[in-house]
């Protein structure tokens, strides 16, 4: 098992998804980024339109609701995967890296997959993968060629977690 601790928290009062649908999609995307002899542990909340707003406002400075918000908690350094790719620092114990929170707003979500006639499932699986990807050190908005990376990972592991079952 990759996630070692892994914490849900659904501050929504939509009842439909649970922990291990996160879970399942956060093991899968790291076995996909070939992250197997790692552990990990993270959080991910499902939170309202309110509460994405004020965290948006306070640590981006956008006064604006969002879809999904990622909180690493280090530095990127010389963790890499086992094709050599570096991506984060391990400051855990044990072992276990502690990679940070994710906080996905559900009725934003519900919004994207109307306007986009996908699946709600489909657009919480990309979410997740997405703000993982985030705790991993990608980040789309540093340059095109990091967005255009980040990007191509992030598309090739939903069409994986697509056709997995």
């Amino acid at each position: 098992m990759i996630i070692s601790d892994f914490v849900f928290h659904n501050l929504t009062t939509d009842r439909k998804y649970n922990g291990g649908f996160f879970e399942k999609i956060v093991e899968f995307a790291a076995k996909e980024l070939d992250l197997e002899s790692k552990k990990f542990e993270l959080s991910l909340s499902l939170v309202g339109e309110g509460r994405i707003k004020a965290l948006n406002k306070k640590y981006r400075g956008k006064n604006k609701t969002t879809d999904v918000l990622s909180f690493p908690l280090m530095e990127r350094g010389p963790i890499r995967s086992r094709a050599g790719q570096e991506l984060i620092t391990s400051n855990g114990v044990n072992d276990i890296i502690s990679l940070g929170d994710i906080f996905i707003c559900l009725p934003v979500a519900k919004k994207n997959a109307a306007r986009e006639k996908v699946s709600l499932d489909y657009i919480m699986s990309f979410l997740t993968i997405h703000g993982f990807m985030h705790l991993l050190g990608y980040d789309h908005e540093k340059s095109a060629i990091e967005k255009d990376k980040m990007f191509t990972l992030q598309d090739k592991i939903l069409k994986r977690l697509a056709t997995s079952d």
